[in-house]
């Protein structure tokens, strides 16, 4: 009888997008980060396939902030423009 490992997963934040839907934060294994939707619904509860999951390291982590840090910017800018109108 072969054994599976089990990965190691730890939530570390979760974003209610709906009553529905979260979008949850997960390391995997140390050294992963995994964005991923999960559902709530009759016919099942758990995680979906979309999302994304990358290594932390080999400077991946530092990418991912600077992109969150220009879609940041965006997001100011519009918030900015459209509290002129």
């Amino acid at each position: 009888m072969n054994k599976t490992k089990q990965t190691e997963q730890k939530e570390i934040g979760r974003i209610k997008l709906s009553d529905a839907q979260d979008l949850v934060a997960s390391l995997v294994e140390n050294e992963k980060l995994d964005l991923r939707i999960f559902v709530k619904s009759d016919s099942y509860i758990g995680a979906t396939k979309r999302g994304f999951r990358f290594y932390l390291f080999d400077n991946n982590w530092i990418e991912f902030k600077k992109l969150i840090n220009k879609v940041d910017k965006a997001y100011n800018e519009i918030d900015r423009l459209i509290s002129i109108i």
